[in-house]
């Protein structure tokens, strides 16, 4: 688990949202090949999902999540206290991921990064709004991605949906930052 910190570095997790559009295309790419993660993750939320934004500060289900995703997949998130930062950081990732026509929040969107771009996209969508159904769920989501790498997790509660894109260049990863500095993340 890697939040992206609105303001400051996270007191040493993390990234702040400077760092982490500077390096982004740099920390997706070095994830794969450093053997950090197979697979990256990005969690999307609304700013008015009260119970979901107490669900990714838990320290426990941070801990619990960090350790599920472990070696395997980078998942990143958003943590912030603006709804005009999680608009636009969900509306400009979501869409240069291919996925905002289908998805809403919170979700989460798998996709594998290679050094030409990212491949593999899909998303599944969580529906539990409590603080305990909703860890649980996530917990699945993650977990089930994790456990079937070749197809579609199996769970019946989660909708997964495939990304309108089937790859996404590494220009268009660039053009993505450039996207997030225009829209104002600073």
């Amino acid at each position: 688990m890697i939040p992206i910190y609105e303001q400051g570095s996270g007191k040493g997790i993390g990234h702040s949202v400077e760092s982490f559009l500077a390096r982004f295309e740099e920390i997706a790419i070095s994830h794969i090949d450093d053997g950090r993660a197979k697979s990256l993750a990005f969690v999307f939320y609304d700013y008015h999902d009260s119970e979901f934004k107490k669900i990714l500060k838990d320290q426990g289900v941070f801990a619990q999540l960090d350790r599920l995703s472990g070696k395997d997949l980078s998942v990143f998130y958003m943590h912030s206290g603006s709804d005009e930062i999680l608009k636009t950081f969900n509306s400009v990732l979501m869409n240069a991921l291919g996925v905002a026509e289908i998805a809403k929040t919170p979700c989460v969107v798998f996709c594998k990064a290679t050094p030409e771009g990212f491949i593999d996209i899909s998303v599944a969508t969580l529906d539990s709004p409590d603080l305990v159904h909703g860890f649980h769920e996530l917990y699945g989501i993650i977990e089930a991605y994790l456990n079937n790498t070749g197809e579609k997790p199996k769970p019946k509660y989660i909708a997964w949906l495939k990304g309108s894109l089937k790859f996404v260049s590494l220009e268009g990863i660039k053009a993505l930052v450039r996207e997030l500095f225009k829209g104002g993340m600073f």
